[in-house]
């Protein structure tokens, strides 16, 4: 098993630099995803808030005192007229380019899974850009297969 942990404040300039890297991969796949300016200092709130958020959980892979990968997931509460109370949702997962296919990935998504079952969660959805050929095979490969089709259009 690959050295992972919930992350914590002191972590947050590696968080930071994982989430650009993050971005800037999204980035090349798709331009809706490219940062504006001054949004990067958005980004270490953001992180803070999702650190405080007890709804909200991230992870990180280490070795050797580098972060290489960091994973968040959070719980979405459900109307109460839906018989599915609540879901959680992986809403970021980052391994650097080098340290990929190693298992970092798929030690980071175990971490989150149990994480949401420790809050009564019985499914767990991501979302995955439709040019992500990589991404979409790693998920699939961990069992996750299509639900929802999310249709867009630029106005």
């Amino acid at each position: 098993m690959k050295p992972v942990r919930q992350a914590t404040r002191s972590d947050l300039d590696g968080l930071l630099a994982l989430w650009l890297e993050l971005l800037e991969h999204h980035a090349r796949l798709d331009p809706h995803y490219q940062i504006r300016g001054g949004g990067f200092s958005g980004l270490r709130k953001s992180l803070e808030a999702q650190l405080d958020d007890v709804e909200s959980v991230l992870f990180v892979w280490e070795e050797g005192g580098e972060l290489l990968g960091f994973c968040g997931a959070r719980v979405d509460r459900a109307p109460p007229i839906l018989e599915e109370r609540c879901r959680a949702e992986i809403a970021e997962l980052m391994v650097e380019a080098s340290a990929r296919r190693r298992g970092g990935g798929r030690a980071l998504v175990e971490a989150a899974t149990g994480w949401a079952r420790e809050q009564g969660v019985e499914r767990i959805e991501v979302r995955v850009v439709a040019g992500n050929v990589e991404g979409q095979a790693f998920w699939r490969a961990l069992g996750y297969a299509d639900f929802l089709d999310v249709l867009h259009r630029r106005l």
